[in-house]
């Protein structure tokens, strides 16, 4: 490129040194900030693409331009629809793994109108509107990306999973601007445009989605693939869903674990179905490898009753991935809990009775903070009907646990309900409504920070106004310091309670398993077991009277 030298200019000869770079730098700004000011917005009067463009050969193109066949023939002349009042979407969703840009073009291109793509955010969302509206005549349809796959993913030109995309893509925007271009989507509703917004990622598909008028998928792989390569990848779990959609032919995401493969439709192939009992087998072996404890409990006078315990611990396979925190595991209170009541009968019984088959056969128990379900299920199996509590993350754990165990609970029964302490005054339905005999509870006080929400809890259940009023509490737990101990029965004393300890005389549990990462020994000979009564006067919350009681 040829250089041209211009003669100096006498006007500059004024000028200092330490001025002119100043000068340039002010006129380099007001350049760059010209080059933003205005939307960077790509406009093509033809976008030159129909839905012959967009190949059937591709899973869920087909299904998805049936979706949107309504959408062009309203483009292609709006007078009819506008005048029977009919409302066509005006802000659409284009979701999945495939070629979304490549659907847009073709929505524009059937519908014979101009198509915009938003290629920066730099500028402000309600500049960049109004720039596509004043560039392009009404109507036509603006493209907006919200994410794109990242340039060092390579996935062999596969179609993607839901959560392939979100760790294989990176957003384009913020939150904070994502929530100004929904904002400015609302705002532009009677400018003409057509908003196309484009995701593959699950988390932000599902926010989007409360703020168009429709949402269209488009491409999906093939299940049978996907499960695949999802058992190559060793995601167990997920694999056996994909499986079970392949084997009946579905595309959607409705899915029961618990369908066996003689229950699914003829669609299934004796290779999926092979390739499904194999995918099943490979997950049982992983639950009871890595999650599941079995616990044989000694029975006073009868014959060990064995227990299947399935625990949330750090998992990439399966579903049970530790996120339950504490309450996802077996601990050595709640083991030790187990084995008092197997070889015990509820408070008031006598040693005989104890040593029937069903010892606690009719006393209604309550139990909180249920975690796993370990004792719920053990006083179950003794014969008593319990409702096993805890937050609601932990309930799913919990009924599992219930199914995994239910051809031993012969007379009693167990059901689970979620309980929040912190609304100890408003109890759930399930709670309220029966009359407790016994409520049971293992370690469920870590720091002194825990010890007024359980004891209020306690107090108010067990006053003469709860739903446990003058039942008896057996409380387990290992001591974790003397100071916590301390807190613990100071507590208990403002509220009323009395106490005594029980004998730690049980045999210990047999258990294997994989060691509990929030409990690594088993042995119940440092558990403390407290039997408790409420006081009669029921204080609770630190001297609160309580209300009438709830039913």
């Amino acid at each position: 490129m040829q250089q041209v030298q211009q003669a100096p200019n006498d006007s500059f000869a004024g000028l200092s040194d330490f001025a002119l770079p100043l000068m340039l730098v002010a006129v380099a700004g007001f350049l760059v900030r010209s080059l933003f000011t205005k939307a960077k917005v790509s406009v093509q009067s033809d976008a030159g693409a129909t839905f012959e463009d967009v190949p059937d050969t591709v899973p869920g193109n087909s299904e998805a331009k049936q979706e949107l066949a309504l959408l062009v023939d309203f483009l292609k002349n709006p007078t009819p629809f506008l005048e029977l009042g009919t409302t066509v979407p005006r802000r659409l969703l284009l979701y999945g793994p495939g070629d979304k840009l490549q659907m847009a073009k073709a929505i524009a291109g059937e519908s014979r109108v101009p198509f915009l793509e938003v290629i920066s955010n730099d500028s402000p969302v309600h500049e960049i509107f109004a720039d596509a509206q004043e560039k392009a005549k009404a109507p036509c349809v603006l493209f907006i990306a919200l994410d794109r796959r990242r340039e060092d993913e390579d996935v062999g030109g596969q179609l993607q999973t839901a959560e392939d995309a979100d760790e294989t893509s990176e957003l384009l925007m913020s939150q904070e601007r994502l929530n100004e271009v929904l904002q400015a989507m609302d705002d532009f509703q009677g400018s003409g445009l057509i908003f196309v917004v484009a995701s593959g990622r699950q988390d932000v598909v599902e926010k989007v989605s409360r703020s168009v008028d429709l949402g269209v998928k488009v491409g999906h792989e093939e299940q049978i693939l996907v499960a695949r390569r999802l058992l190559k990848a060793n995601r167990l779990e997920k694999a056996v869903e994909a499986l079970h959609f392949a084997c009946r032919g579905v595309t959607g995401r409705s899915y029961n674990r618990n369908v066996s493969v003689e229950m699914l439709k003829s669609v299934a192939t004796d290779e999926m179905k092979t390739e499904l009992m194999n995918a099943q087998d490979l997950l049982k072996q992983h639950w009871e490898k890595y999650h599941d404890l079995c616990i044989d409990l000694p029975w006073n006078g009868i014959a060990d009753r064995s227990l299947r315990v399935r625990q949330s611990v750090a998992c990439d396979s399966c579903s049970w991935c530790g996120e339950d925190g504490p309450g996802g595991v077996v601990w050595a209170a709640g083991l030790a809990l187990a084995t008092y009541v197997s070889q015990n009968g509820p408070p008031g019984s006598s040693s005989s009775e104890s040593g029937t088959s069903a010892p606690w056969k009719g006393v209604k128990v309550l139990e909180l903070g249920s975690g796993t379900g370990v004792v719920g299920i053990a006083a179950a199996t003794a014969g008593a009907d319990v409702l096993m509590t805890d937050r609601s993350r932990l309930v799913p754990l919990a009924e599992t646990n219930i199914t995994l165990n239910q051809d031993q609970i012969k007379i009693g029964s167990a059901v689970c309900a979620a309980f929040e302490w912190a609304e100890v005054e408003k109890p759930p339905r399930e709670v309220s409504k029966q009359t407790w005999d016994v409520v049971l509870g293992a370690d469920l006080v870590y720091t002194s920070a825990d010890v007024p929400l359980f004891t209020d809890t306690l107090a108010f259940l067990v006053g003469p106004m709860g739903a446990a009023s003058g039942a008896t509490v057996i409380y387990a737990h290992c001591s974790r310091s003397e100071a916590l101990d301390l807190d613990l029965q100071a507590a208990l004393k403002v509220h009323g309670f009395t106490w005594r300890e029980l004998p730690n005389n049980a045999l210990p549990p047999q258990a294997a398993g994989e060691a509990s990462p929030w409990s690594p020994s088993i042995a119940g000979d440092s558990v403390i077991f407290w039997e408790l009564q409420g006081s009669s006067e029921g204080a609770w919350g630190h001297g609160q009277e309580q209300g009438h009681r709830l039913q």
